[in-house]
């Protein structure tokens, strides 16, 4: 291995990781341009080195990149092909080794690895609870894993793809197979099912020996098991960017592990037996609780150091780092797709490259001032003080945060801007709750008195954690939404980045080449962080730099019908950043505004909405506003009725609307508003209206959208009306709902979900419009949209686009854009 300090031309297993991670994007991603890479690193390999040493560099980087490429083309095939047999069966039985599994509130969910398959697994949902690695046939229904419909939203096919599971099987009926295993995987398998009980024993004396949500807290720290917190204290600790200690992975591996070491060490145990026996416990602790990317690197990697000091040579992290990224990327291509792996690789990346070179420069700072600023006396040595530390570790945790940055609002479409000082606060403490948190859990499933004791401290660090996350919570501009950023941005920040790494090395340098005679301290060293007023000035700037690229916001106006199953909801932006927002409900998702409303808002870079259209109070056009407002999201108007029916659910809406200062408006017929940009017409209903029925009374108006260019856009919303309201509206307003002029786009939102009931056909062909855009859910209950309503609309020769076939569907250009495609 090689020592700390050197660059990227004396890292050849840094350039042979690059060119195997660039031929597995190529395949995976179709970047078919970083397939130049491997010529790209041809300057930088025979840079200083001898012809001979240069050549098997060189041999060894487009070997990787063969190796990375095949590997992954493979794996993509493996995949697919498995893919296309398995879901064309309704009906299947595979044979497969159970590898991993999980309690749910629904069963237990298994991880099964296909026998005579590459990697490829299904996920099966079950009421049995077959042993780890025993061989088992599985009978059920497929299930393909839900494709991306909303941008900004969870894409479950890629993340199952990323994890090689090509199907999920619910309510399988699992039987064993019958087959033997060889005696020493049985034996693996059996110390992994006997692990695997511990840490559910263990979770009970968490919950049975914690208060409220503190013992699923704890156990999702120490044993990685989360079903049991409450998404409330998820979400808290996420926005306050501390979410990485409730995922137990490299930080959590890296502790048990040195921790293990440490104590080997002190009881006097040689490096050999002390290193072998502390990854043994890793091993084992890492397969346990988590088969993440993250833990996988973190093992590899602590298996790294572990091997060099039983050899007896340095470790350069990130020769470490190269080398394990080399051999995951090779064995396990899929897992390159998933977003911890880019941020697990990026931490020690970054932490490498600019945390700890900014660390040791600010070390090295404060010890030149203290041998300039003391006498010279023989075994007096410069000795950190509290304040040095705490500077040290904000320094850490500030570089860390900055040079992740860029990666962080890309995958999250935020920024967490104080998280650093927060890091700082509850990072220390992490050791005591993990240590603390396994010994008592262990002794408490012997005798669960003793856990109540030992996890006390627990209590209280979990405490300080949940009060630390809170307050944070509750500052102001604390997360900025930075909305999707774009390539350029993270290239940018990443350039940045490494400027700044390249200034902590020079400087890092210079400071132990200086000499301090006779020339004072105050003269030669002015600026207290890093040695040099420049360097120091520098380095805020590119600082500064990298919040201000990704905090300036680039808003997509335009209008999309999110897909929010069955229900409605749409998103209107504006080319000045204003966010308006018809309905949004849903009777499929109990979660809307999580799920679907909200990371379409942080994507689309809205910190807040201008203005909430709700046509009737139905769940499914209102729950989603009703579930922001009580995340405190801010609404500045929310629109209604003046029809609207009064009811508990209005009273509640009211009473949100009044906690959060957010003002209530109430249209009807004639009412307009306007704004730059955007205007809203109210027609219905109207004083001479005499409907019954929350449907009957939805609210139809007309948007207006004016884009900075291009045509504009006229919504025509009408909630839930049926054909009696739309005959009304016909009589006596049908002037109002046709197009006004050539050159703006016409859309009618089809009333009902599409419902038979409603969208007849002297209602479309008068209206006329561009095209119809139709809200509903798969496979619901009410058969939405009703097949004569389809046939109506195809008669009459209009456009249509259903969530149901399209998922989301945007309106760019005027033109209709499914986020499915469409054959």
């Amino acid at each position: 291995m090689l020592t700390r300090g050197r660059v990227m031309y004396k890292r050849p297993v840094l350039i042979a990781a690059v060119s195997a991670l660039s031929a597995v994007c190529t395949v995976l991603y179709g970047y078919y341009i970083l397939i130049a890479v491997p010529f790209c690193l041809i300057p930088v390999i025979f840079y200083r080195r001898k012809s001979k040493q240069a050549l098997i560099l060189l041999v060894s980087v487009f070997v990787t990149f063969a190796a990375g490429f095949i590997s992954a083309a493979s794996a993509v095939k493996a995949y697919e092909d498995a893919g296309k047999q398995i879901l064309s069966s309704k009906n299947i039985t595979l044979l497969g080794r159970v590898c991993r599994k999980e309690r749910t509130d629904y069963g237990t969910k298994l991880t099964v690895n296909l026998l005579g398959e590459r990697h490829l697994r299904v996920s099966v949902l079950s009421d049995k609870e077959p042993d780890l690695g025993s061989i088992v046939r599985i009978t059920g229904n497929p299930e393909a894993p839900e494709v991306l419909r909303n941008p900004g939203c969870f894409d479950e096919a890629s993340y199952y793809k990323s994890l090689s599971i090509v199907s999920e099987i619910k309510d399988a009926e699992i039987e064993p197979a019958g087959i033997k295993i060889f005696i020493i995987k049985r034996a693996y398998y059996q110390i992994l099912d006997v692990l695997y009980r511990l840490k559910y024993r263990m979770q009970d004396v968490f919950t049975s020996t914690l208060p409220g949500e503190e013992g699923a807290l704890l156990a999702a720290l120490c044993i990685g098991t989360k079903s049991l917190l409450d998404p409330e204290v998820k979400e808290m600790f996420q926005n306050a960017g501390i979410s990485h200690i409730l995922a137990v992975s490299g930080l959590h591996i890296s502790i048990a592990g040195a921790f293990i070491y440490k104590l080997l060490k002190r009881l006097k145990c040689k490096v050999t037996t002390s290193a072998v026996l502390s990854l043994i416990f890793v091993f084992f602790y890492s397969i346990t609780i988590s088969d993440s990317v993250s833990a996988k690197r973190a093992l590899l990697m602590y298996a790294v150091i572990m091997i060099s000091k039983i050899i007896g040579d340095g470790c350069d992290i990130i020769t470490s780092l190269s080398l394990v990224c080399i051999i995951l990327t090779i064995l396990d291509p899929l897992s390159v797709m998933q977003t911890a792996f880019t941020l697990s690789f990026g931490a020690v990346f970054m932490l490498a490259m600019t945390a700890s070179p900014a660390t040791e420069c600010y070390h090295s700072y404060c010890v030149l001032k203290w041998e300039n600023t003391h006498k010279e006396i023989k075994g007096n040595r410069f000795k950190p003080t509290a304040v040095n530390d705490l500077i040290s570790s904000l320094v850490f945790s500030f570089f860390i945060q900055i040079s992740m940055a860029a990666l962080t609002a890309k995958y999250f479409y935020s920024l967490p801007m104080l998280s650093c000082v927060l890091n700082v606060l509850i990072l220390p403490l992490l050791p005591f709750a993990l240590f603390l948190g396994l010994l008592g859990g262990l002794l408490g499933t012997i005798f669960l008195p003793i856990a109540e004791v030992m996890l006390f401290p627990c209590h209280l660090i979990l405490y300080w954690y949940e009060l630390s996350s809170s307050a944070y919570s509750s500052l102001p501009l604390t997360n900025i939404v930075t909305g999707a950023v774009t390539p350029v941005k993270v290239i940018l920040c990443l350039f940045a980045a490494c400027a700044m790494a390249f200034i902590f090395k020079r400087q890092s340098r210079k400071m132990f080449e200086r000499r301090f005679t006779r020339i004072p301290w105050k003269k030669n060293l002015v600026f207290p962080l890093f040695g040099s007023r420049k360097a120091s000035f520098a380095v805020a700037a590119l600082s500064a730099s990298i919040l201000l690229i990704l905090s300036i916001p680039v808003h997509r106006d335009g209008t999309a019908m999110l897909d929010v199953g069955q229900g409605d909801g749409i998103l209107m932006t504006t080319a000045d950043g204003k966010a308006f927002i018809i309905d949004g409900g849903s009777t499929t998702d109990s979660s809307v505004a999580k799920n679907v409303i909200l990371p379409s808002l942080k994507y689309r870079c809205i910190s807040s909405v201008e203005g909430w259209f709700i046509t009737h109070m139905d769940d499914d056009h209102v729950n989603g506003l009703i579930q922001l407002l009580e995340k405190n999201y801010p609404v500045n108007t929310v629109y209604l009725s003046k029809h609207v029916e009064r009811d508990e659910k209005l009273e509640r809406l009211k009473n949100l609307c009044e906690l959060n200062r957010t003002k209530i408006t109430y249209l009807e017929n004639a009412d307009t508003l306007s704004c730059k940009y955007f205007t809203v017409e109210t027609i219905f209903p109207d004083k001479r209206s005499d409907f019954s029925g929350a449907n009957e009374n939805s609210l139809v108006t007309i948007f207006t959208i004016e884009p900075d260019s291009g045509h504009a856009v006229k919504l025509i919303e009408t909630g839930d009306i049926g054909e009696e309201q739309e005959r009304y509206i016909l009589e006596h307003y049908r002037r109002k709902i046709k197009k006004s002029s050539a050159g703006e786009t016409l859309i009618l939102k089809s009333a009902h979900h599409g419902s038979n009931y409603s969208n007849c056909s002297e209602w479309l062909k008068t209206i006329n419009p561009d095209f119809i855009i139709i809200s509903a859910g798969k496979n619901n209950r009410y058969g939405h949209p009703g097949r004569d309503t389809v046939n109506r609309i195809n008669e009459l020769g209009l456009k249509s686009f259903c969530t149901i076939d399209t998922g989301q569907i945007q309106i760019k250009n005027g033109k209709a854009v499914p986020i499915i495609p469409q054959k």
